[in-house]
């Protein structure tokens, strides 16, 4: 979204160009980062974890000015589970009972940095199930807007959702099944609703990775998984 000395431009799907009025004066340019809630395509909404990004400009006629798009996130986000599988990471707590398949570190691929995790899949071993040992309490999210971030690809199919916690009772539920895709992907899920819910006493966040397609072995990767919530 973008906004021109306070007034808007409109939502502009990039890369984009987009016109402005010609002034002779500085403008001050504001640009909103928006997502695809969930992957949806009709779901755009405003990501309240990224800062604005904002410049001055004061460009001719048929002018071209590139504003390069480095988004931050704010100082208030909070991050209980950031993983960029560079060393280890918090996906440990085994939830199927079998051995196999298993969450490896690799360095074959990754979205960003040199590594990635990757979950390699069979006929007999098509499930696999694991949590996150960071576990939040309740009162530690200001029950505003919670969103998990995750980059994957690969054959198989992803599912994400929460453990919650209730007198020491764990239940879980998935929330989005994502079919995996053959490149590297991203994708923001939303959890305020479940988080927000006065259903529990702590949770986690849940992983579930189901293979798919006929092929004798399938690999799933997963990368940059991050929760966050204010």
């Amino acid at each position: 979204m973008g906004f021109a000395d306070g007034q808007i431009l409109g939502i502009f799907p990039l890369p984009a160009k987009v016109p402005m009025i010609f002034t002779g004066k500085e403008t001050e340019i504001t640009i909103l980062a928006g997502i695809r809630n969930n992957g949806m395509l009709d779901q755009p909404a405003f990501y309240p974890f990224y800062k604005s990004i904002n410049k001055i400009v004061k460009g001719e006629i048929d002018q071209i000015i590139t504003v390069p798009l480095d988004f931050s996130y704010v100082e208030t986000a909070k991050f209980p589970v950031n993983e960029s599988f560079e060393t280890n990471h918090c996906f440990t707590s085994d939830l199927d009972g079998k051995t196999k398949p298993e969450w490896v570190i690799t360095s074959s691929t990754a979205a960003t940095g040199s590594k990635s995790g990757m979950v390699t899949l069979t006929p007999t071993d098509n499930i696999f199930e694991m949590a996150c040992t960071n576990l939040i309490k309740k009162g530690e999210n200001a029950r505003g807007k919670s969103y998990l971030e995750l980059d994957y690809k690969g054959q198989g199919e992803i599912a994400v959702g929460l453990l919650k916690i209730t007198s020491g009772l764990p239940k879980i539920t998935y929330h989005l099944f994502i079919p995996a895709n053959e490149n590297w992907n991203k994708i923001y899920v939303e959890l305020t609703d479940q988080t927000s819910a006065n259903d529990y006493s702590e949770y986690g966040v849940v992983m579930s990775i189901r293979k798919t397609g006929n092929n004798p072995e399938s690999k799933v990767y997963l990368d940059n998984i991050k929760h966050i919530h204010f």
